[in-house]
């Protein structure tokens, strides 16, 4: 008896051992670097996806042509978008998210079960809020302070800014003349 529980306790030593030097050393770079990439992958391909899915909705639910012009802008854009990402996320042998985060299913699930008079107003707001917070992902990956971001992802958000930038500057004017009504 006294030998299996030693034969544990080494064992249980060990394992508490092993865990703590990974937690005090951290992962090798290539992990660190595999988790962060994959991390803005999840998120950046869940908010296309869920901007897609509004943009969709817009086109067949929107009462002001403001709001299915930018409905349709949408989805193709971020279309293009989620294929670029796609890409990169097969060149690295990273996993390509396709189901959304579950911040972003609510949402989507709230803008579906609006109703078609404040379908507009619900859907100019989502775009604002959407967009904002990925604006916010993108500078933090294009800016790559922290040297994390695989050069390639960091390429990809500098490059799309701009897109982002501008959805959300068309998603505030919508907003403001659909708020109003």
């Amino acid at each position: 008896m006294d030998l299996i529980l030693r034969t544990k306790l080494i064992i249980y030593y060990l394992t508490v051992t092993l865990a703590v030097s990974g937690t005090l050393f951290g992962c090798h770079k290539g992990e660190r670097e595999y988790n962060d990439n994959q991390a803005f992958l999840n998120k950046a391909s869940s908010s296309s996806t869920l901007k897609i899915a509004a943009g969709n909705l817009a086109v067949q639910k929107g009462q002001e042509d403001s709001v299915q012009d930018y409905g349709e802008e949408i989805v193709k854009e971020h279309s293009d978008t989620a294929e670029e990402m796609k890409e990169l996320a097969v060149a690295n042998n990273w996993i390509f998210p396709d189901e959304l985060l579950t911040t972003h299913q609510k949402q989507l699930s709230q803008l579906q079960n609006q109703d078609v008079a404040g379908f507009d107003l619900a859907f100019a707001k989502l775009m604002v809020n959407a967009h904002e917070e990925a604006l916010s992902l993108f500078r933090i990956v294009s800016t790559n302070e922290n040297e994390v971001y695989d050069t390639n992802v960091q390429e990809f958000a500098k490059t799309t800014l701009p897109v982002i930038e501008s959805h959300l500057i068309e998603a505030r004017e919508i907003l403001e003349q659909v708020d109003g009504m």
